[in-house]
C-alpha cells in the first residue's frame, strides 16, 4: 500500500519579517507596495530543481479541491455528498441549503469557491506537467502529476454541466481561455492524459503510479459509457491489485491541511450522514453496514437537527481515497454485467464482500475484527435490479469519495445518449419528493442534476452560459 502525503501549501508560504510601524509614521508606506509574499508566480517555479515543488503543489491543490480543508472550503467530497444522498443539511447557510435541495443557480457564492479550487487543482497540475515536459519528461513524478490533472478533468466532467472551460495560466502570469468542453470532450481529454501517465509509469517501472492512472482511466471510460468503453475499462484495471489504494492525506500542521469533511461535520455540525434521503437514498445509517460506520453526535448546528458523522472522517488527519483496488474490482463487476456475464458480475461483488476486513483501506473504513466478511449477495434475477444492486454496492464501498454524483448521472442518462447511461428517470435516481429539514418537510427537491459553471466565468469571452443546462444529466 502506498500513502501519498500532502503537507505543502500550494501557495508556498515563506518566512516574513514583520515590522511594527506607528500609524502615519514616515517610511511605513513601503509596506503597502510589497509583493504578496504568500504567492509565487508560475514563472518563478521553472527548472529541473523545481519539479519536486511542482508535484507538491499539484498534490496540495488537489487536497483542497477534492477533500476540502479546515478553513471552511467544502471540496468536492463535501459538496457532491450534500447534493446527492450521502449528506444532509443541518445548518442555516442559505447557499448550502439550495445545494441539498437540488435547486442550483450560477450565482451561488459557495459554488464559486468549489469551482475555483478544483479548476485550480487542474490548472496547477497542467502547469506542472508543462515543466516536466521541459525538464523531466520521463521522470516518474511526471506520471503522478498527469494523473492528478486527469482526475481533476474527470471530476469536473462528473460534476459540471457539459460546457466547462479548461483555462490555463501561462508562465508570464497571463491567462489563456479555452472553448468550453462538452462532457464527452472532458472525459476524452482525461483518458488521453491518463494514457500518458500510464506510459511514463510503465517506462519507469513504477507500478503504484501505473495503478493510480489505470483506475482513473477505468473510471473515465465508465463515464463515457457504451459497450466498447466498458470493455476497455475492464481490461485497463485488470492488473490493479485489490489491495492498492492512493490516499490524499490530511494533517494538523495547518488548518488548510485538515480533513474537510471532519471540519464541517465533527467540528461544526453543518451537515450529517444521510439515511434513505429523498425516497431513493441508500440507508447509510440504518443498514449498519461496516463500510459506512457512523457515530451519532447529538444535535447539529441547528438545534432541532440530528447529527451523525462518518467515522472514516472522525479526525482532522483522516485521509481521502482518490483511487483504490476496490474501485478496480467494482469497475470489472460492472463491465461483466454490461457484457451479460452475470455469474462473473456476482462473483466479483461477493469476492469483495468476503474480504472486507482484509482490504488495504480497512483502517480507513474503521473496520474491526468482527467485520471480516459481509454476507454474499444473491442474484435478484432481472437486469434492472442487477444494475441497482451494482450501484448500491458502489455507494457503500465508495461512500463520501466523490463517486456518487457521477454514478447518479450515469444511471439517469439515456442508453443511446452521448455519453450513454442506464436509462433510469431522474426521479428514480436523485433525492426527490419532500425535502426534510429539522426533522420535518420543508418544501420539495428541485430539478438540478449537475452543477453550473459559476456566473463569474462570464468574464471568459469564449464561455456561453446558455450551453450549461443543469437539468440534463
Amino acid at each position: 500500500m502506498r500513502n501519498r502525503i500532502s503537507l505543502v501549501s500550494a501557495r508556498f508560504r515563506v518566512g516574513v519579517a514583520l515590522t511594527l510601524c506607528v500609524l502615519g509614521a514616515v517610511g511605513c508606506d513601503h509596506l503597502l507596495r510589497v509583493e504578496d509574499p504568500d504567492v509565487v508566480s508560475p514563472g518563478n517555479l521553472t527548472g529541473k530543481d523545481k519539479l519536486g515543488t511542482q508535484l507538491a503543489a499539484s498534490i496540495s491543490a488537489m487536497q483542497v479541491g477534492f477533500g476540502g480543508d479546515g478553513n471552511g472550503n467544502e471540496g468536492l467530497i463535501n459538496i457532491t455528498g450534500l447534493f446527492t444522498d450521502e449528506f444532509n443539511f443541518t445548518e442555516t447557510f442559505p447557499t448550502r441549503i439550495v445545494i441539498d435541495q437540488r435547486n442550483l443557480t450560477n450565482n451561488n457564492s459557495t459554488l464559486v469557491a468549489v469551482f475555483f479550487h478544483i479548476e485550480q487543482a487542474r490548472a496547477i497540475a497542467s502547469n506542472a506537467s508543462d515543466q516536466f515536459n521541459q525538464f523531466g519528461p520521463t521522470d516518474k513524478d511526471h506520471s503522478e502529476v498527469l494523473s492528478l490533472e486527469a482526475y481533476a478533468q474527470t471530476l469536473m466532467a462528473e460534476m459540471y454541466c457539459g460546457a466547462v472551460p479548461f483555462s490555463k495560466q501561462n508562465a508570464d502570469g497571463s491567462q489563456s481561455n479555452t472553448t468550453p468542453l462538452t462532457t464527452v470532450q472532458m472525459l476524452q481529454t482525461a483518458v488521453a492524459t491518463f494514457d500518458s501517465a500510464i506510459d511514463i509509469a510503465v517506462g519507469t517501472g513504477d507500478s503504484q503510479r501505473e495503478f493510480l492512472a489505470r483506475v482513473g482511466k477505468g473510471r473515465a471510460l465508465l463515464d463515457l459509457g457504451g459497450a466498447a468503453n466498458t470493455a476497455e475499462a475492464d481490461t485497463v484495471v485488470a492488473s490493479v491489485p485489490t489491495t492498492f489504494v492512493y490516499q490524499i492525506l490530511h494533517s494538523v500542521n495547518t488548518s488548510r491541511e485538515n480533513n474537510g469533511v471532519n471540519e464541517l461535520i465533527f467540528q461544526e455540525g453543518r451537515w450529517s450522514v444521510s439515511d434513505v434521503e429523498g425516497i431513493n437514498g441508500l440507508p447509510f445509517i440504518s443498514a449498519h453496514d461496516p463500510r459506512v460506520r457512523t457515530e451519532f453526535l447529538g444535535r447539529g448546528f441547528v438545534s432541532r437537527s440530528q447529527l451523525t458523522g462518518p467515522l472514516k472522517d472522525s479526525t482532522r488527519t483522516m485521509p481521502d481515497i482518490l483511487a483504490s483496488g476496490t474501485e478496480a474490482r467494482l469497475i470489472q463487476a460492472e463491465a461483466a454485467l454490461d457484457a451479460g456475464n452475470t455469474a462473473t458480475w456476482l462473483a466479483d461483488l461477493n469476492d469483495l464482500r468476503s474480504q472486507v476486513g482484509a482490504l488495504s483501506n480497512a483502517t480507513i473504513l474503521n473496520l474491526g475484527p468482527g467485520d471480516s466478511a459481509l454476507a454474499p449477495l444473491a442474484d435478484p434475477g432481472d437486469s434492472v435490479s442487477r444494475v441497482k444492486l451494482t450501484f448500491s454496492e458502489r455507494g457503500f464501498w465508495m461512500y463520501a469519495t466523490d463517486h456518487r454524483l457521477g454514478d447518479f448521472r450515469r444511471l439517469a442518462r439515456p442508453t443511446n445518449g452521448t455519453p450513454s447511461g442506464y436509462g433510469f428517470t431522474i426521479d428514480e435516481v436523485y433525492p426527490t419528493g419532500a425535502w426534510i429539514y429539522r426533522g420535518a418537510p420543508d418544501g420539495s427537491y428541485g430539478t438540478s442534476v449537475s452543477f453550473p459553471v459559476p456566473l463569474e466565468e462570464g468574464n471568459n469571452p469564449d464561455f456561453n452560459s446558455a450551453a450549461c443546462d443543469i437539468t440534463v444529466p
